[in-house]
């Protein structure tokens, strides 16, 4: 009692799931192929309601095989076949979610004397008796060919999702108890692209032989509907925030004008005026002033590798790339430092003498008489991280893996009564080849979440396999 925390607490957790679910495929000559799949399904972690807690799905699909008609006769085809499906998913949603019935928690009302203390329940969260799967409506279609006897493969699909029912936080006015922000279904959200492989076997002889392997993927999204509101803050971090119609993951920046005479970085505010320190990160209004940057998803990334096979050698080196969206820099900028602070090296090109304001946008080391004058001073930096001016594009290819490996021959291993052993050192990481100069080091695939974060390591493995 003189802790004010409640005496007890039970909160009993019964997950019931069930589903029924059926498959049928046909085959004509092996020449065309369909699949059909139902599921019905339901589970008490959504609401009361039968048409929210219960739900059919299903999956049609059907294939192609051109190369198995009797008129297919190509010298430079090998094999082709077309395909296509149609679907309804349904996912039930983050485990967190859990409204679908009124939550209590146990509760220690206030009193002004620990004698007259006593415990209590408070309603955390009202009922949401229509809360229902997140669905996905998706056609996908896609040809797979093959060329020069299946020495040229080639993979490639297009496909529309339609997601609709998702969850998500929505803002009420309070009324019937709980906290005002509940969750419930409330966005939707259009999504499409194009997946493109290729497999080739340049050079296939006795002792050597060389693979490539190329992919290349595109894809975008757009939020259709979204009863919510954003603040400032959420839409300026790094790791990108929901928004109508901006992708599902879109980045935003306070707009920056400048240095003053001081070297003090200057802003324009959710009121259109100039300022330094006038910024309010917890705006759910006004938020149009803000500058769409772009989506924190790259849409264009793939792959592009290598395999060299030398009689017992293998090598293979495997790069990967992406462009095409915008990542934030890391936040460095603050009123005031300590000697255990590492800085970065856009502080050798930052403001020192009247006149610097011209030739760079790097802010000064603000002194003990500006943190004395200026109002919220560390608002200034604060927003000078999170605006247009600490930015760049994520676009980057990266060398991700590097191996070597050695299939020791058989006559050496029959002394030691081994039947097979291989030696393999793999390098991981090592080295970004490409990546937008602004970002002075920082890698484009780091999100720097704060506490132990570290950026992806260099690794190097070695290992010995041994079958006896």
């Amino acid at each position: 009692k003189e802790e004010n925390s409640p005496y007890y607490s039970f909160s009993p957790t019964v997950k019931r799931n069930i589903a029924y679910f059926g498959t049928g495929t046909y085959a004509y000559k092996h020449k065309y192929v369909a699949n059909l799949t139902g599921r019905y399904e339901g589970t008490n972690r959504l609401g009361r309601s039968r048409s929210a807690r219960w739900l059919p799905t299903y999956n049609i699909a059907g294939a192609w095989n051109i190369h198995e008609e009797e008129w297919f006769n190509n010298p430079v085809l090998s094999h082709a076949m077309l395909k296509a499906s149609y679907s309804l998913t349904a996912d039930a949603g983050p485990a967190f979610i859990t409204n679908s019935l009124p939550i209590y928690i146990p509760s220690t009302p206030w009193r002004p004397t620990t004698s007259v203390m006593e415990s209590g329940l408070l309603l955390s969260e009202t009922e949401n008796k229509d809360l229902t799967y997140e669905k996905k409506h998706e056609f996908n279609v896609g040809i797979d060919v093959g060329f020069l006897n299946d020495r040229i493969n080639v993979v490639a699909d297009y496909y529309v999702r339609n997601n609709f029912d998702l969850m998500g936080q929505v803002y009420t006015t309070g009324i019937g108890g709980g906290s005002i922000a509940k969750w419930a279904n409330v966005a939707s959200m259009q999504s499409g692209g194009f997946e493109f492989a290729v497999e080739t076997k340049n050079i296939v002889t006795r002792n050597f032989k060389w693979d490539t392997d190329f992919v290349f993927t595109y894809q975008t999204t757009k939020i259709t509907d979204l009863k919510s509101k954003s603040r400032v803050i959420d839409l300026i971090t790094g790791s990108g925030y929901p928004m109508e119609g901006y992708p599902v993951r879109a980045l935003f920046s306070i707009p920056f004008v400048g240095l003053n005479e001081e070297g003090l970085p200057t802003f324009i505010n959710e009121s259109g005026d100039v300022t330094i320190s006038d910024i309010y990160f917890q705006e759910n209004e006004k938020i149009d002033y803000l500058i769409y940057e772009g989506s924190t998803d790259p849409p264009i990334s793939g792959s592009f590798g290598n395999l060299f096979t030398f009689k017992g050698f293998k090598l293979n080196v495997l790069m990967t790339y992406a462009f095409g969206n915008v990542v934030r820099m890391d936040n460095a900028f603050f009123a005031g430092y300590s000697d255990l602070a590492a800085n970065p090296k856009e502080f050798k090109n930052r403001w020192v003498l009247p006149g610097d304001e011209k030739i760079t946008n790097i802010p000064t080391i603000a002194s003990l008489r500006q943190l004395q004058n200026v109002d919220n001073l560390s608002y200034a930096y604060n927003a000078y991280n999170y605006s247009t001016a600490r930015t760049a594009k994520g676009d980057f290819i990266r060398l991700k893996e590097v191996s070597i490996s050695y299939d020791i021959p058989k006559k050496v291993l029959e002394f030691a009564n081994i039947n097979t052993a291989s030696i393999k050192l793999q390098a991981t990481n090592m080295a970004l080849l490409y990546a937008d100069k602004k970002l002075n080091g920082q890698d484009p695939e780091f999100m720097n979440s704060g506490g132990v974060a570290t950026p992806m390591p260099k690794q190097f493995t070695f290992a010995l396999r041994l079958g006896f």
